[in-house]
């Protein structure tokens, strides 16, 4: 190289590294392109192994957590766009939420959901609002000797709808199909979701109005009777606090149905 001038040799050799075309330029030379897609691989992978799984809720799709208690969102049968059972007695509800591995609300666990921790007088507020809930129907006239003739024998755990109840009522006798003609003509429960308004603080359906709920009562109550009927019904309002407790366990009636709750651990 001696006798080259070193300005010419300099620039021969920046000649040199830009012979290539446009496209090589700008294309990564293989080495550090593998290195960028393997990051990627690992980033991928990684973020599969650490995302964390999600988590259930404790009382499952179909119950709400309460201050250390599951109950159940909507009244017995506990289905969105189904109508409350009635005509279960209290041993008979008990009867239903235990073949699902609950039981029967307590009667304090049953205000505390519709009041919620501020104690209102109803699940929306302590002002009553006709129509919020379903409370403001037309009372009808009931005749009772027709509703004594309801079949003791059909009203059991492993019904699933009022349709199915009241159709399997029919089928016993003459009787007992008057009985259940004449609950259907009475009946004015709504489907369940049916008044999105009528919900506590902790999205509990329909615990004023309705139908009237059977709850157990943590004073254990008396011989003959152990439950407190709580919420009222379609036709006549009560606040959260309210109860009836001069019934017997084995009183039903046409505007009475239940919820269930259960014990955070799983448990009924």
């Amino acid at each position: 190289m001696a006798g080259r001038p070193v300005v010419a040799v300099l620039l021969l050799g920046l000649a040199s590294s830009c012979s290539g075309s446009d496209e090589d330029a700008q294309r990564p030379p293989a080495k550090e392109a593998g290195v960028v897609e393997a990051s990627w691989d690992v980033q991928v992978e990684d973020a599969g192994v650490d995302a964390p799984p999600e988590a259930a809720p404790p009382c499952g799709d179909d119950m709400v957590h309460v201050d250390g208690f599951c109950i159940d969102r909507y009244e017995a049968p506990n289905v969105p766009g189904q109508v409350p059972l009635v005509m279960y007695t209290f041993v008979e509800s008990e009867a239903w939420c235990a073949a699902r591995g609950k039981r029967l609300c307590f009667d304090d666990e049953w205000t505390r959901s519709c009041a919620g921790v501020a104690e209102s007088k109803y699940p929306y507020g302590d002002t009553h609002e006709p129509g919020i809930c379903n409370d403001d129907k037309l009372w009808k006239l009931y005749d009772q000797q027709k509703l004594n003739g309801w079949p003791i024998t059909v009203s059991k755990p492993e019904v699933e709808t009022l349709t199915e109840l009241l159709a399997t009522a029919k089928q016993v006798s003459q009787v007992a199909a008057v009985a259940a003609d004449h609950v259907e003509w009475l009946y004015q429960g709504e489907a369940a979701g049916e008044s999105p308004g009528c919900t506590g603080p902790d999205q509990v359906f329909d615990l004023e109005g309705n139908v009237e709920e059977w709850t157990r009562r943590r004073d254990g109550g008396t011989q003959d009777f152990h439950g407190s009927l709580k919420g009222r019904y379609w036709a006549e309002p009560r606040t959260c606090q309210s109860a009836v407790n001069t019934h017997g366990d084995g009183f039903r009636f046409y505007e009475i149905g239940f919820r269930c709750c259960r014990d955070l651990s799983g448990g009924g």
